[in-house]
């Protein structure tokens, strides 16, 4: 069985683009890897001649500032020149692997190759996550993105029309079953965490920091956080937020800003960077709105770190509360003040101490074995269906 891998990001790279490197690196060990398209790529142990990188001058595009970027929707733009390009220059091959937005002209054009197809949603069911995002920019007075509605159409058909569906929670697969897609077409492959590159160290001072780290906008909910702060006004306390400020939270950083002490500092790529950065913190809050993971949840689980999170995040499926953090009702800044202060006030409390203990299993080596034995199974039912 050879499988094709599709990706619009940047291949070894972060978010998508290092879990695409991890389920390649499965492939390739596993003799299955029929080549990675991608959108950029950086230089891996796997070998240059599967890699098919179409980035072209989304090279140079990408090089904008980030706020213009967001305003001219270069994202969207990338993403369908790739899955248009992708599509037309399909190898032969048994299935094709390719992430959500991307691979509506794949699914036809696999069809035509006859290779089976799985489309990785590492998001909740697109019109689950837009309803809620879409409630929360009019909270906000921020205009929803227009484009959304076209790529929530082509999201929702993708998943309709491929062989399976591959997601990352089942948090996540439960909302998908409930915009009633079949269950028996859904494989559930939790992301793994890196303990060597995530492991905990003594905290060196005695102040209460509470630290988010990921993309600092509405959908990751740091507008609530924000407003516990203000309210909270603790003693011997800071709040850290590390990651791209995106447009949408611009005006609620700034209102915030004005009104209560916290920093700001700027993504990072760097694991020591970001394993220093748990390691300080007393707690690690990330209150999403919508998640479909998290993987700074495990990181900060793997660095035994209190983790606070919402009940709208796939990570929830593997916090015990009260055990390894608090997992709380979203949009909730009420809930986010009462666990900050009980921990601020208990802080000798062993909540999270266990957390690497509850990770360890998490393995990418895990994740690599379930993700090649979902593929075995999709391709041995496409072609049942195909028989019938």
């Amino acid at each position: 069985m050879k499988v094709m891998f599709h990706v619009a990001a940047d291949f070894g790279g972060t978010g998508l683009g290092y879990v695409s490197y991890q389920a390649v690196r499965g492939l390739r060990d596993a003799g299955m890897l029929a080549g990675v398209m991608c959108l950029g790529h950086r230089k891996t142990e796997i070998e240059e001649r599967y890699i098919r990188d179409i980035a072209g001058l989304s090279r140079l595009w990408r090089r904008l500032p980030r706020r213009i970027a967001n305003r001219i929707g270069l994202d969207a733009l990338l993403q369908e020149n790739f899955a248009s390009l992708a599509a037309r220059r399909l190898r032969p091959c048994d299935l094709v692997h390719g992430y959500t937005g991307t691979m509506l002209q794949t699914i036809a054009a696999a069809r035509g190759l006859g290779a089976a197809t799985v489309v990785d949603r590492p998001n909740t069911h697109i019109r689950f996550m837009r309803r809620l995002l879409e409630a929360e920019y009019a909270k906000y007075d921020v205009p929803f993105p227009a484009c959304r509605e076209d790529q929530a159409c082509r999201e929702a058909r993708e998943l309709e029309e491929c062989d399976a569906i591959l997601t990352c929670s089942e948090f996540a697969r439960r909302t998908m079953v409930a915009e009633g897609l079949s269950e028996s077409n859904i494989f559930v492959v939790p992301y793994g965490v890196d303990t060597e590159a995530f492991r905990p160290e003594p905290k060196r001072d005695r102040v209460f920091r509470v630290v988010f780290a990921g993309l600092i906008c509405l959908r990751k909910g740091v507008q609530y956080l924000l407003e516990a702060w203000h309210k909270l006004r603790l003693r011997n306390a800071e709040l850290v937020l590390q990651g791209h400020v995106l447009d949408d939270a611009a005006d609620v950083i700034r209102y915030f800003g004005q009104r209560c002490p916290f920093s700001t500092r700027p993504h990072t790529e760097d694991a020591r960077e970001l394993r220093d950065l748990y390691n300080s913190a007393s707690v690690c809050v990330f209150p999403s709105v919508e998640d479909g993971f998290g993987m700074v949840v495990t990181e900060a689980m793997a660095c035994n770190r209190p983790v606070v999170i919402t009940e709208t995040m796939g990570a929830s499926d593997l916090v015990v509360r009260g055990i390894d953090g608090f997992v709380i009702p979203p949009c909730n800044a009420d809930a986010i003040k009462e666990v900050l202060a009980h921990l601020h006030a208990h802080p000798d409390s062993d909540v999270g101490s266990s957390g690497r203990e509850r990770v360890r299993r998490l393995t990418w080596d895990r994740y690599r074995a379930e993700l090649l034995s979902a593929y075995r199974a999709i391709v041995r039912g496409a072609r049942t269906h195909a028989r019938v």
